[in-house]
Protein backbone atom coordinates (compact mmCIF):
# COMPACT_ATOMS: atom_id res chain seq x y z
CA UNK A 1 0.00 0.00 0.00
CA UNK A 2 1.29 3.47 -0.85
CA UNK A 3 1.46 5.83 2.12
CA UNK A 4 -0.72 8.91 1.76
CA UNK A 5 0.78 10.88 4.62
CA UNK A 6 4.21 12.25 5.46
CA UNK A 7 7.01 12.89 2.98
CA UNK A 8 7.06 10.63 -0.09
CA UNK A 9 10.13 10.26 -2.33
CA UNK A 10 9.31 9.26 -5.89
CA UNK A 11 10.95 9.05 -9.30
CA UNK A 12 9.22 10.54 -12.35
CA UNK A 13 9.92 8.65 -15.56
CA UNK A 14 11.99 10.91 -17.81
CA UNK A 15 12.15 13.64 -15.17
CA UNK A 16 14.02 12.35 -12.14
CA UNK A 17 13.47 12.39 -8.37
CA UNK A 18 10.73 14.38 -6.65
CA UNK A 19 9.76 14.81 -3.01
CA UNK A 20 6.05 15.05 -2.18
CA UNK A 21 5.04 16.67 1.10
CA UNK A 22 1.73 16.83 2.93
CA UNK A 23 1.36 20.46 1.81
CA UNK A 24 1.40 19.20 -1.83
CA UNK A 25 -1.67 17.00 -1.28
CA UNK A 26 -4.69 17.93 -3.44
CA UNK A 27 -7.32 15.21 -3.28
CA UNK A 28 -8.13 11.52 -2.83
CA UNK A 29 -10.50 9.37 -4.84
CA UNK A 30 -11.61 5.78 -4.58
CA UNK A 31 -8.33 4.40 -5.83
CA UNK A 32 -5.66 7.10 -5.71
CA UNK A 33 -4.37 10.30 -4.15
CA UNK A 34 -3.28 13.36 -6.15
CA UNK A 35 -0.47 15.77 -5.33
CA UNK A 36 0.67 18.99 -6.98
CA UNK A 37 4.37 19.84 -7.14
CA UNK A 38 6.11 22.33 -9.45
CA UNK A 39 3.18 22.52 -11.87
CA UNK A 40 2.91 18.73 -12.12
CA UNK A 41 0.04 16.54 -10.97
CA UNK A 42 1.20 13.26 -9.42
CA UNK A 43 -1.38 10.48 -9.02
CA UNK A 44 -0.41 7.70 -6.59
CA UNK A 45 -2.54 4.58 -6.51
CA UNK A 46 -3.67 3.28 -3.14
CA UNK A 47 -3.13 -0.29 -4.32
CA UNK A 48 0.38 -0.35 -5.76
CA UNK A 49 -0.34 -3.69 -7.51
CA UNK A 50 -3.22 -2.19 -9.52
CA UNK A 51 -0.96 -0.80 -12.22
CA UNK A 52 0.58 -4.17 -13.00
CA UNK A 53 -2.83 -5.91 -12.97
CA UNK A 54 -4.37 -3.33 -15.31
CA UNK A 55 -1.36 -2.92 -17.61
CA UNK A 56 -1.34 0.81 -16.86
CA UNK A 57 2.22 1.35 -18.14
CA UNK A 58 1.21 0.06 -21.58
CA UNK A 59 -1.92 2.24 -21.58
CA UNK A 60 0.09 5.33 -20.63
CA UNK A 61 2.28 4.83 -23.69
CA UNK A 62 -0.84 5.13 -25.85
CA UNK A 63 -2.19 8.17 -23.98
CA UNK A 64 1.16 10.01 -23.99
CA UNK A 65 0.77 10.77 -27.70
CA UNK A 66 -2.38 12.86 -27.03
CA UNK A 67 -0.47 16.14 -27.17
CA UNK A 68 -3.04 18.93 -27.06
CA UNK A 69 -3.00 22.14 -24.99
CA UNK A 70 -6.42 21.36 -23.51
CA UNK A 71 -5.77 17.70 -22.65
CA UNK A 72 -3.94 16.91 -19.40
CA UNK A 73 -2.65 13.58 -20.71
CA UNK A 74 -0.31 11.37 -18.64
CA UNK A 75 3.36 12.04 -19.32
CA UNK A 76 4.95 9.08 -17.59
CA UNK A 77 5.13 6.53 -14.80
CA UNK A 78 5.90 7.28 -11.15
CA UNK A 79 8.08 4.82 -9.20
CA UNK A 80 8.98 4.49 -5.56
CA UNK A 81 12.51 4.24 -4.12
CA UNK A 82 12.57 0.50 -4.91
CA UNK A 83 11.64 1.12 -8.56
CA UNK A 84 8.08 -0.18 -8.25
CA UNK A 85 5.38 1.44 -10.37
CA UNK A 86 3.05 3.32 -8.01
CA UNK A 87 1.45 6.04 -10.11
CA UNK A 88 1.47 8.40 -13.08
CA UNK A 89 2.15 12.10 -13.61
CA UNK A 90 0.72 14.77 -15.90
CA UNK A 91 0.43 18.59 -16.15
CA UNK A 92 -1.60 20.21 -13.37
CA UNK A 93 -4.79 21.96 -14.49
CA UNK A 94 -5.41 25.36 -12.90
CA UNK A 95 -8.81 27.03 -13.13
CA UNK A 96 -12.45 26.73 -12.12
CA UNK A 97 -14.27 23.38 -11.96
CA UNK A 98 -16.80 23.60 -14.76
CA UNK A 99 -19.93 23.30 -12.53
CA UNK A 100 -19.09 26.68 -11.00
CA UNK A 101 -19.13 28.25 -14.44
CA UNK A 102 -22.68 26.95 -14.91
CA UNK A 103 -24.02 29.27 -12.20
CA UNK A 104 -25.66 32.65 -12.73
CA UNK A 105 -23.57 33.94 -9.84
CA UNK A 106 -20.39 33.20 -11.80
CA UNK A 107 -21.74 34.77 -14.99
CA UNK A 108 -22.72 37.90 -13.08
CA UNK A 109 -19.56 38.18 -10.98
CA UNK A 110 -17.15 37.58 -13.88
CA UNK A 111 -19.16 39.39 -16.61
CA UNK A 112 -19.18 36.02 -18.39
CA UNK A 113 -21.48 36.08 -21.41
CA UNK A 114 -22.71 34.04 -24.35
CA UNK A 115 -19.60 34.93 -26.39
CA UNK A 116 -17.35 33.57 -23.64
CA UNK A 117 -19.52 30.45 -23.36
CA UNK A 118 -19.38 29.90 -27.13
CA UNK A 119 -15.59 30.14 -27.15
CA UNK A 120 -15.29 27.68 -24.29
CA UNK A 121 -17.77 25.26 -25.89
CA UNK A 122 -15.96 25.41 -29.24
CA UNK A 123 -12.66 24.59 -27.55
CA UNK A 124 -14.29 21.71 -25.67
CA UNK A 125 -15.61 20.48 -29.03
CA UNK A 126 -12.11 20.66 -30.49
CA UNK A 127 -10.79 18.67 -27.51
CA UNK A 128 -13.27 15.82 -28.00
CA UNK A 129 -12.63 15.78 -31.77
CA UNK A 130 -8.88 15.53 -31.17
CA UNK A 131 -9.35 12.60 -28.78
CA UNK A 132 -11.53 10.78 -31.30
CA UNK A 133 -9.13 11.40 -34.18
CA UNK A 134 -6.39 9.76 -32.11
CA UNK A 135 -8.36 6.63 -31.29
CA UNK A 136 -9.53 7.58 -27.77
CA UNK A 137 -13.04 7.65 -26.29
CA UNK A 138 -13.49 9.83 -23.21
CA UNK A 139 -16.39 7.70 -21.83
CA UNK A 140 -16.97 9.77 -18.65
CA UNK A 141 -16.55 13.37 -19.79
CA UNK A 142 -18.78 14.69 -16.99
CA UNK A 143 -18.51 18.27 -15.76
CA UNK A 144 -16.14 17.35 -12.91
CA UNK A 145 -13.60 16.20 -15.49
CA UNK A 146 -13.42 19.65 -17.10
CA UNK A 147 -11.58 22.68 -15.73
CA UNK A 148 -12.20 26.17 -17.16
CA UNK A 149 -9.60 28.89 -17.35
CA UNK A 150 -11.84 31.93 -17.74
CA UNK A 151 -9.39 34.80 -17.31
CA UNK A 152 -7.35 34.11 -20.44
CA UNK A 153 -6.50 36.97 -22.79
CA UNK A 154 -7.73 35.15 -25.91
CA UNK A 155 -10.92 33.88 -24.31
CA UNK A 156 -11.73 31.03 -21.92
CA UNK A 157 -9.97 27.71 -22.35
CA UNK A 158 -10.90 24.22 -21.12
CA UNK A 159 -8.68 21.59 -19.55
CA UNK A 160 -9.82 17.98 -19.47
CA UNK A 161 -8.55 15.80 -16.64
CA UNK A 162 -8.73 12.14 -15.55
CA UNK A 163 -7.43 11.21 -19.01
CA UNK A 164 -6.01 7.92 -17.72
CA UNK A 165 -9.62 6.67 -17.41
CA UNK A 166 -10.27 7.08 -21.17
CA UNK A 167 -10.73 4.08 -23.46
CA UNK A 168 -7.94 3.60 -25.99
CA UNK A 169 -6.62 0.60 -27.91
CA UNK A 170 -7.47 -2.60 -26.06
CA UNK A 171 -8.09 -0.68 -22.86
CA UNK A 172 -11.78 -0.10 -22.25
CA UNK A 173 -13.71 1.78 -19.55
CA UNK A 174 -16.86 1.02 -17.61
CA UNK A 175 -17.37 3.84 -15.08
CA UNK A 176 -19.63 6.74 -16.05
CA UNK A 177 -21.66 9.29 -14.12
CA UNK A 178 -25.39 8.47 -14.59
CA UNK A 179 -26.38 12.06 -15.39
CA UNK A 180 -24.28 12.15 -18.59
CA UNK A 181 -24.74 8.54 -19.69
CA UNK A 182 -26.17 7.90 -23.14
CA UNK A 183 -28.90 5.39 -22.37
CA UNK A 184 -29.75 5.05 -26.07
CA UNK A 185 -26.32 4.00 -27.34
CA UNK A 186 -24.94 0.54 -26.74
CA UNK A 187 -21.56 0.67 -25.02
CA UNK A 188 -19.22 3.65 -25.04
CA UNK A 189 -18.53 5.16 -28.44
CA UNK A 190 -17.81 8.45 -30.14
CA UNK A 191 -21.58 8.99 -30.32
CA UNK A 192 -21.97 8.53 -26.55
CA UNK A 193 -19.08 10.96 -26.05
CA UNK A 194 -20.90 13.59 -28.09
CA UNK A 195 -24.10 13.03 -26.12
CA UNK A 196 -22.11 13.60 -22.91
CA UNK A 197 -20.49 16.70 -24.41
CA UNK A 198 -23.98 17.94 -25.28
CA UNK A 199 -25.28 17.49 -21.73
CA UNK A 200 -22.31 19.30 -20.22
CA UNK A 201 -22.18 22.19 -22.70
CA UNK A 202 -25.95 22.71 -22.57
CA UNK A 203 -25.56 23.33 -18.83
CA UNK A 204 -22.79 25.79 -19.60
CA UNK A 205 -25.10 27.79 -21.88
CA UNK A 206 -28.28 27.58 -19.78
CA UNK A 207 -27.38 26.66 -16.19
CA UNK A 208 -29.63 23.57 -16.18
CA UNK A 209 -29.33 19.89 -17.12
CA UNK A 210 -31.28 19.14 -20.34
CA UNK A 211 -33.52 16.68 -18.47
CA UNK A 212 -34.27 18.87 -15.45
CA UNK A 213 -37.16 21.19 -14.70
CA UNK A 214 -40.49 19.78 -13.57
CA UNK A 215 -43.17 18.00 -15.59
CA UNK A 216 -46.38 16.30 -14.59
CA UNK A 217 -45.94 12.55 -14.43
CA UNK A 218 -42.33 12.67 -13.27
CA UNK A 219 -40.86 13.12 -9.82
CA UNK A 220 -38.16 15.76 -9.43
CA UNK A 221 -35.45 13.14 -8.84
CA UNK A 222 -36.37 10.90 -11.79
CA UNK A 223 -33.51 12.05 -14.00
CA UNK A 224 -32.68 8.63 -15.44
CA UNK A 225 -36.30 7.96 -16.37
CA UNK A 226 -36.60 11.33 -18.11
CA UNK A 227 -33.40 10.60 -20.07
CA UNK A 228 -34.61 7.15 -21.13
CA UNK A 229 -38.03 8.57 -22.13
CA UNK A 230 -36.35 11.47 -24.04
CA UNK A 231 -38.44 14.03 -22.14
CA UNK A 232 -36.06 16.98 -22.16
CA UNK A 233 -36.45 20.67 -21.37
CA UNK A 234 -37.67 21.09 -24.94
CA UNK A 235 -40.73 18.91 -24.29
CA UNK A 236 -44.19 20.47 -23.81
CA UNK A 237 -45.34 21.35 -20.28
CA UNK A 238 -41.86 21.40 -18.72
CA UNK A 239 -41.70 24.06 -16.02
CA UNK A 240 -38.46 26.03 -15.68
CA UNK A 241 -37.53 28.82 -13.28
CA UNK A 242 -36.59 32.30 -14.44
CA UNK A 243 -33.00 31.62 -13.38
CA UNK A 244 -32.59 29.31 -16.40
CA UNK A 245 -30.77 31.29 -19.06
CA UNK A 246 -32.67 31.87 -22.31
CA UNK A 247 -32.34 28.98 -24.76
CA UNK A 248 -32.63 31.45 -27.63
CA UNK A 249 -29.19 32.87 -26.81
CA UNK A 250 -27.61 29.55 -27.81
CA UNK A 251 -26.17 29.78 -31.36
CA UNK A 252 -29.01 28.58 -33.68
CA UNK A 253 -27.29 25.60 -35.35
CA UNK A 254 -26.13 24.23 -32.03
CA UNK A 255 -29.50 24.86 -30.40
CA UNK A 256 -31.18 22.79 -33.11
CA UNK A 257 -28.60 20.03 -32.56
CA UNK A 258 -29.35 19.99 -28.82
CA UNK A 259 -33.07 19.50 -29.43
CA UNK A 260 -32.49 16.77 -32.01
CA UNK A 261 -30.16 14.90 -29.65
CA UNK A 262 -32.08 15.27 -26.37
CA UNK A 263 -35.64 15.08 -27.65
CA UNK A 264 -35.42 12.93 -30.79
CA UNK A 265 -32.47 10.66 -30.02
CA UNK A 266 -30.30 11.69 -32.98
CA UNK A 267 -26.56 11.03 -32.69
CA UNK A 268 -24.33 13.21 -34.85
CA UNK A 269 -21.23 15.33 -34.49
CA UNK A 270 -22.31 18.76 -33.17
CA UNK A 271 -21.86 21.93 -35.21
CA UNK A 272 -19.56 24.66 -34.02
CA UNK A 273 -21.15 27.46 -31.96
CA UNK A 274 -19.68 29.76 -34.61
CA UNK A 275 -21.28 27.91 -37.52
CA UNK A 276 -22.91 30.57 -39.69
CA UNK A 277 -24.55 28.11 -42.03
CA UNK A 278 -28.31 27.92 -42.47
CA UNK A 279 -29.93 25.96 -39.69
CA UNK A 280 -33.49 25.26 -38.73
CA UNK A 281 -34.44 27.47 -35.82
CA UNK A 282 -36.08 25.47 -33.07
CA UNK A 283 -39.24 26.84 -31.44
CA UNK A 284 -38.84 29.18 -28.53
CA UNK A 285 -37.95 27.51 -25.25
CA UNK A 286 -41.08 26.44 -23.41
CA UNK A 287 -40.52 27.99 -20.03
CA UNK A 288 -43.55 27.85 -17.75
CA UNK A 289 -43.36 29.85 -14.54
CA UNK A 290 -45.51 29.83 -11.47
CA UNK A 291 -48.57 32.07 -11.58
CA UNK A 292 -49.47 33.20 -8.09
CA UNK A 293 -51.57 35.88 -6.51
CA UNK A 294 -49.63 38.80 -5.07
CA UNK A 295 -50.11 39.15 -1.34
CA UNK A 296 -48.98 42.76 -1.10
CA UNK A 297 -46.55 41.86 1.70
CA UNK A 298 -43.39 42.86 -0.19
CA UNK A 299 -41.87 46.19 -1.21
CA UNK A 300 -39.37 46.30 -4.13
CA UNK A 301 -37.21 49.45 -4.10
CA UNK A 302 -34.40 50.30 -6.49
CA UNK A 303 -31.39 51.49 -4.49
CA UNK A 304 -28.65 52.01 -7.03
CA UNK A 305 -28.12 52.03 -10.80
CA UNK A 306 -25.60 53.46 -13.23
CA UNK A 307 -26.69 53.42 -16.88
CA UNK A 308 -24.36 51.31 -19.00
CA UNK A 309 -22.35 50.07 -16.01
CA UNK A 310 -24.14 47.13 -14.38
CA UNK A 311 -23.80 46.13 -10.76
CA UNK A 312 -21.87 42.85 -10.40
CA UNK A 313 -21.64 42.38 -6.63
CA UNK A 314 -22.83 43.79 -3.35
CA UNK A 315 -21.04 43.43 -0.01
CA UNK A 316 -22.58 43.41 3.48
CA UNK A 317 -20.65 46.63 4.17
CA UNK A 318 -22.91 48.49 1.72
CA UNK A 319 -20.52 48.67 -1.24
CA UNK A 320 -21.27 47.59 -4.81
CA UNK A 321 -18.84 46.67 -7.59
CA UNK A 322 -19.68 47.76 -11.13
CA UNK A 323 -18.56 46.10 -14.35
CA UNK A 324 -16.17 49.03 -14.94
CA UNK A 325 -14.28 48.23 -11.72
CA UNK A 326 -15.73 51.17 -9.78
CA UNK A 327 -16.79 50.65 -6.17
CA UNK A 328 -19.68 52.75 -4.83
CA UNK A 329 -20.79 53.24 -1.24
CA UNK A 330 -24.57 52.79 -1.45
CA UNK A 331 -25.42 54.97 1.54
CA UNK A 332 -23.52 58.06 0.37
CA UNK A 333 -23.61 57.28 -3.41
CA UNK A 334 -19.88 58.07 -3.55
CA UNK A 335 -17.19 56.40 -5.65
CA UNK A 336 -14.70 55.01 -3.17
CA UNK A 337 -12.39 53.19 -5.60
CA UNK A 338 -11.80 52.59 -9.31
CA UNK A 339 -9.98 49.95 -11.33
CA UNK A 340 -10.84 47.00 -9.10
CA UNK A 341 -10.84 43.47 -10.48
CA UNK A 342 -13.75 41.04 -10.21
CA UNK A 343 -11.74 39.16 -7.59
CA UNK A 344 -11.56 42.10 -5.18
CA UNK A 345 -12.93 42.02 -1.63
CA UNK A 346 -13.84 44.90 0.68
CA UNK A 347 -14.82 45.31 4.34
CA UNK A 348 -15.76 48.36 6.41
CA UNK A 349 -13.34 49.35 9.16
CA UNK A 350 -14.03 52.02 11.84
CA UNK A 351 -12.65 54.91 9.82
CA UNK A 352 -12.91 53.71 6.22
CA UNK A 353 -12.67 50.62 4.01
CA UNK A 354 -10.07 47.88 3.60
CA UNK A 355 -9.80 46.65 -0.01
CA UNK A 356 -8.00 43.49 -1.09
CA UNK A 357 -7.25 42.85 -4.75
CA UNK A 358 -4.79 41.06 -7.03
CA UNK A 359 -1.87 42.30 -9.10
CA UNK A 360 0.16 39.82 -11.16
CA UNK A 361 -1.22 37.00 -9.04
CA UNK A 362 -0.19 38.58 -5.73
CA UNK A 363 -2.50 40.10 -3.10
CA UNK A 364 -2.49 43.87 -2.69
CA UNK A 365 -4.21 45.93 -0.01
CA UNK A 366 -5.34 49.51 0.28
CA UNK A 367 -7.22 51.71 2.74
CA UNK A 368 -9.80 54.35 1.76
CA UNK A 369 -10.58 57.08 4.29
CA UNK A 370 -14.35 57.50 4.62
CA UNK A 371 -14.09 61.27 5.17
CA UNK A 372 -11.63 62.32 2.46
CA UNK A 373 -11.91 59.25 0.17
CA UNK A 374 -8.12 59.33 -0.08
CA UNK A 375 -6.67 55.93 -0.85
CA UNK A 376 -3.33 54.61 0.38
CA UNK A 377 -1.53 51.33 -0.23
CA UNK A 378 -0.92 49.09 2.76
CA UNK A 379 2.33 47.13 2.45
CA UNK A 380 1.98 43.50 3.47
CA UNK A 381 4.63 40.86 2.88
CA UNK A 382 2.63 37.71 3.53
CA UNK A 383 2.11 35.60 0.38
CA UNK A 384 -1.45 34.38 -0.17
CA UNK A 385 -3.48 32.78 -2.93
CA UNK A 386 -7.15 33.49 -2.08
CA UNK A 387 -9.25 36.02 -0.18
CA UNK A 388 -12.03 34.75 2.06
CA UNK A 389 -14.54 37.16 3.55
CA UNK A 390 -16.94 36.24 6.34
CA UNK A 391 -19.61 38.92 6.75
CA UNK A 392 -17.52 42.06 7.42
CA UNK A 393 -14.22 40.28 8.18
CA UNK A 394 -11.31 39.94 5.72
CA UNK A 395 -9.13 36.82 5.51
CA UNK A 396 -6.22 35.73 3.33
CA UNK A 397 -5.51 32.04 2.65
CA UNK A 398 -1.78 31.29 2.60
CA UNK A 399 0.13 28.07 2.03
CA UNK A 400 -0.35 26.98 5.64
CA UNK A 401 -2.95 29.18 7.36
CA UNK A 402 -6.10 31.26 7.13
CA UNK A 403 -5.08 34.74 8.28
CA UNK A 404 -7.54 37.40 9.45
CA UNK A 405 -6.51 40.97 8.65
CA UNK A 406 -7.21 44.26 10.40
CA UNK A 407 -6.19 47.88 9.94
CA UNK A 408 -4.39 49.55 12.82
CA UNK A 409 -3.75 53.27 13.18
CA UNK A 410 -0.56 54.09 15.06
CA UNK A 411 0.31 57.48 13.68
CA UNK A 412 -0.45 56.06 10.23
CA UNK A 413 -2.51 53.13 8.96
CA UNK A 414 -0.99 49.64 9.07
CA UNK A 415 -2.26 46.25 7.96
CA UNK A 416 -1.88 43.67 10.71
CA UNK A 417 -2.64 40.00 11.42
CA UNK A 418 -5.51 39.70 13.87
CA UNK A 419 -5.46 35.88 14.10
CA UNK A 420 -4.10 32.88 12.19
CA UNK A 421 -5.71 29.44 11.84
CA UNK A 422 -3.43 26.60 10.61
CA UNK A 423 -4.53 24.67 7.50
CA UNK A 424 -3.57 21.01 7.25
CA UNK A 425 -3.98 20.58 3.48
CA UNK A 426 -4.01 24.00 1.74
CA UNK A 427 -4.13 22.65 -1.83
CA UNK A 428 -7.08 20.44 -0.88
CA UNK A 429 -9.07 23.40 0.48
CA UNK A 430 -11.62 25.31 -1.59
CA UNK A 431 -12.70 28.77 -0.42
CA UNK A 432 -16.26 29.95 -0.78
CA UNK A 433 -18.29 32.87 0.60
CA UNK A 434 -17.40 32.82 4.31
CA UNK A 435 -16.29 29.19 4.53
CA UNK A 436 -13.46 26.88 3.48
CA UNK A 437 -14.10 23.23 2.57
CA UNK A 438 -11.21 20.82 2.90
CA UNK A 439 -11.03 17.33 1.41
CA UNK A 440 -8.21 15.84 3.47
CA UNK A 441 -7.34 12.22 2.69
CA UNK A 442 -10.93 11.21 2.01
CA UNK A 443 -12.54 13.17 4.85
CA UNK A 444 -14.36 16.50 4.58
CA UNK A 445 -13.76 19.39 6.98
CA UNK A 446 -15.13 22.94 7.16
CA UNK A 447 -13.09 25.96 8.19
CA UNK A 448 -15.53 28.46 9.72
CA UNK A 449 -14.99 31.89 11.29
CA UNK A 450 -17.50 32.73 14.02
CA UNK A 451 -18.13 35.22 16.86
CA UNK A 452 -15.90 38.32 16.59
CA UNK A 453 -12.47 36.75 16.53
CA UNK A 454 -12.80 32.95 16.44
CA UNK A 455 -12.29 30.33 13.74
CA UNK A 456 -12.80 26.58 13.91
CA UNK A 457 -12.31 23.44 11.82
CA UNK A 458 -15.09 20.87 12.03
CA UNK A 459 -15.50 17.42 10.46
CA UNK A 460 -18.58 17.11 8.18
CA UNK A 461 -18.97 13.47 7.18
CA UNK A 462 -22.20 14.14 5.25
CA UNK A 463 -20.14 15.86 2.54
CA UNK A 464 -17.76 12.95 1.94
CA UNK A 465 -18.01 12.02 -1.73
CA UNK A 466 -19.70 15.32 -2.63
CA UNK A 467 -18.02 17.85 -4.91
CA UNK A 468 -19.17 21.24 -3.62
CA UNK A 469 -19.90 23.80 -6.31
CA UNK A 470 -20.94 26.77 -4.21
CA UNK A 471 -21.38 27.61 -0.53
CA UNK A 472 -22.27 30.57 1.65
CA UNK A 473 -21.85 30.96 5.40
CA UNK A 474 -23.34 33.26 8.01
CA UNK A 475 -23.82 33.20 11.75
CA UNK A 476 -24.27 29.53 12.79
CA UNK A 477 -25.40 28.56 9.28
CA UNK A 478 -23.93 27.32 5.98
CA UNK A 479 -25.85 26.66 2.74
CA UNK A 480 -24.22 24.64 -0.04
CA UNK A 481 -24.85 23.00 -3.40
CA UNK A 482 -22.79 19.96 -4.37
CA UNK A 483 -22.61 17.32 -7.07
CA UNK A 484 -22.95 13.69 -6.03
CA UNK A 485 -20.76 11.69 -8.37
CA UNK A 486 -22.52 8.39 -7.69
CA UNK A 487 -25.92 9.70 -8.80
CA UNK A 488 -24.82 12.62 -10.99
CA UNK A 489 -27.36 14.86 -9.26
CA UNK A 490 -26.99 18.23 -7.58
CA UNK A 491 -28.00 18.40 -3.95
CA UNK A 492 -28.49 21.27 -1.56
CA UNK A 493 -27.18 21.05 2.01
CA UNK A 494 -27.91 23.31 4.98
CA UNK A 495 -25.92 23.05 8.21
CA UNK A 496 -27.05 24.78 11.41
CA UNK A 497 -24.46 24.97 14.20
CA UNK A 498 -24.72 25.21 17.94
CA UNK A 499 -23.53 28.47 19.52
CA UNK A 500 -20.07 27.00 20.25
CA UNK A 501 -19.80 25.39 16.78
CA UNK A 502 -19.07 21.97 18.34
CA UNK A 503 -22.00 20.24 16.65
CA UNK A 504 -24.58 20.80 13.92
CA UNK A 505 -27.78 19.57 12.34
CA UNK A 506 -27.99 18.95 8.61
CA UNK A 507 -30.73 19.09 5.98
CA UNK A 508 -30.33 18.00 2.37
CA UNK A 509 -32.55 17.88 -0.68
CA UNK A 510 -32.52 17.74 -4.49
CA UNK A 511 -32.02 20.87 -6.57
CA UNK A 512 -32.21 21.40 -10.33
CA UNK A 513 -29.03 23.44 -10.74
CA UNK A 514 -25.74 24.33 -9.11
CA UNK A 515 -26.94 27.85 -8.27
CA UNK A 516 -27.36 28.99 -4.67
CA UNK A 517 -29.59 32.04 -4.25
CA UNK A 518 -29.70 33.07 -0.60
CA UNK A 519 -29.18 36.06 1.67
CA UNK A 520 -27.87 35.34 5.20
CA UNK A 521 -28.31 38.31 7.54
CA UNK A 522 -26.06 38.96 10.57
CA UNK A 523 -29.08 38.73 12.89
CA UNK A 524 -29.57 35.08 11.85
CA UNK A 525 -32.46 35.45 9.40
CA UNK A 526 -32.17 33.96 5.89
CA UNK A 527 -34.06 34.66 2.69
CA UNK A 528 -34.00 32.39 -0.35
CA UNK A 529 -35.75 31.99 -3.69
CA UNK A 530 -35.96 28.39 -4.83
CA UNK A 531 -38.82 28.72 -7.30
CA UNK A 532 -40.49 31.59 -9.10
CA UNK A 533 -43.26 33.34 -7.20
CA UNK A 534 -42.11 32.35 -3.70
CA UNK A 535 -39.76 33.92 -1.17
CA UNK A 536 -38.83 31.81 1.86
CA UNK A 537 -37.76 33.64 4.99
CA UNK A 538 -36.44 31.37 7.74
CA UNK A 539 -34.43 31.32 10.96
CA UNK A 540 -32.15 28.24 10.95
CA UNK A 541 -31.55 28.23 14.71
CA UNK A 542 -35.23 27.88 15.68
CA UNK A 543 -36.77 26.37 12.55
CA UNK A 544 -39.23 29.20 11.88
CA UNK A 545 -40.20 29.47 8.19
CA UNK A 546 -42.40 32.04 6.48
CA UNK A 547 -43.24 31.73 2.78
CA UNK A 548 -44.43 34.75 0.85
CA UNK A 549 -46.15 34.32 -2.53
CA UNK A 550 -45.75 37.19 -4.96
CA UNK A 551 -45.71 37.07 -8.76
CA UNK A 552 -42.84 39.58 -8.85
CA UNK A 553 -40.52 37.15 -7.07
CA UNK A 554 -38.25 35.29 -9.52
CA UNK A 555 -35.21 33.06 -9.31
CA UNK A 556 -33.14 35.45 -11.46
CA UNK A 557 -33.14 38.00 -8.60
CA UNK A 558 -29.63 37.44 -7.17
CA UNK A 559 -29.96 37.82 -3.41
CA UNK A 560 -27.44 39.34 -1.02
CA UNK A 561 -27.42 41.54 2.04
CA UNK A 562 -26.48 45.04 3.10
CA UNK A 563 -26.08 44.68 6.84
CA UNK A 564 -29.52 43.38 7.94
CA UNK A 565 -31.31 44.37 4.74
CA UNK A 566 -32.14 41.84 2.01
CA UNK A 567 -30.98 43.22 -1.33
CA UNK A 568 -30.73 41.74 -4.80
CA UNK A 569 -29.13 42.43 -8.17
CA UNK A 570 -31.48 42.41 -11.15
CA UNK A 571 -31.14 44.00 -14.57
CA UNK A 572 -27.79 45.54 -13.65
CA UNK A 573 -29.27 47.47 -10.71
CA UNK A 574 -29.34 46.94 -6.95
CA UNK A 575 -32.74 46.59 -5.30
CA UNK A 576 -34.01 46.29 -1.74
CA UNK A 577 -36.59 43.65 -0.81
CA UNK A 578 -38.58 44.36 2.32
CA UNK A 579 -41.66 43.06 4.10
CA UNK A 580 -44.39 45.65 4.70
Amino acid sequence: MTSRTGTIHVELEGRGPLTLRESDYVASGGEASVYKAHGTSVKLYTDSKKMRRDGTAEKIKLLKVLRHPFIMAPEGIVRDAQGHEIGIYMPYAEGEPLPRVFTNAFWQRESFDIAHASTLVERMRDTVSFAHSNGAVMVDGNELNWIAQTRVKNGPEPRTIDVDSWAIGKFGATVVMPSIRDWHTKGFTKNSDWFTWGVVTFQLFTGIHPYRGTRDGYERNELERRMKDKVSVFAPRVHLNASVRDFNTIPPALRSWYEAVFEKGERTIPPSPFDKGIAAIAPSARTYRAVVTATGQLVFEKLFEVTGDPVLRVWPSGVVLLASGKMFDIRSKRIISVGQSHGAEIVKVPWGWLIGDWMNGKPTFSFVDDRTLQRQSLPFQLVGHRFMRFENRMFLATDDALVELEVLSVGHDLLSIKQSTPILAPRATTWFDGVGVQKAFGATFMILPFDDNACTTIRVKELDGIELVTAKAGTRFVAMVGLNYQSGTYQKYELTFTADYRSYTVWSGHTDSSDLNIAILPKGVCATIVKDGELSVFVPTNGQVHRVLDRQIATDMHLGNWEDLVVYVYGGALWKLQMK
